[in-house]
């Protein structure tokens, strides 16, 4: 059973196609979904993040979602006064999610979506899913799959370009 759900979470985690990304009518924008912070003090809408930013959805059962949180959280500090880094986890409870980023030292902003609402807006299929979006809240970058510090700083240059 263990070895049946791990394959599963693996295949949901890796699997590259038939993925789209819609914001609604607009694919440029974020879609309006409510996020609610992890220690639950905080709620905000996904469409009112402010960009530049990274915004990245992830489980701590997807492990390419695992290792690139701590890359995720290398260029956040390396970058903290040009783009906001925002997490969201999909489907957990907000103790593991926390729990886990305390383990890797994840600082930046993270958001829960206990309920799917944004990946089902967002019509994705799997994760890690990374969003970047430019100081005009238009959608510069969307990339199913892990990303690096190269990618990620990469992503940042042209969504600060673009702007």
């Amino acid at each position: 059973m263990i070895a049946r759900r791990a394959t599963a979470a693996l295949a949901a985690c890796l699997a590259v196609v038939a993925v789209g990304c819609s914001g609604g009518d607009d694919d440029s924008s974020l879609p309006d979904v409510e996020l609610v912070s992890l220690d639950g003090t905080e709620t905000t809408s996904l469409a009112d993040i402010e960009g530049p930013a990274v915004i990245n959805l992830w489980a701590t059962w997807c492990a390419p979602c695992r290792r690139e949180i701590p890359a995720f959280e290398q260029v956040h500090q390396e970058r903290i006064d040009e783009v906001r880094f925002v997490g969201i986890n999909v489907g957990e409870d907000a103790d593991v999610a926390a729990e886990y980023l305390a383990e890797v030292g994840a600082t930046y902003d993270q958001y829960a979506d206990s309920e799917g609402y944004v990946v089902t807006e967002l019509d994705t299929t799997a994760m890690p899913v990374t969003i970047v979006i430019d100081a005009n809240g238009d959608i510069t970058e969307r990339r199913l799959g892990p990303m690096d510090e190269d990618d990620l700083d990469e992503a940042i240059d042209e969504a600060i370009a673009s702007s």
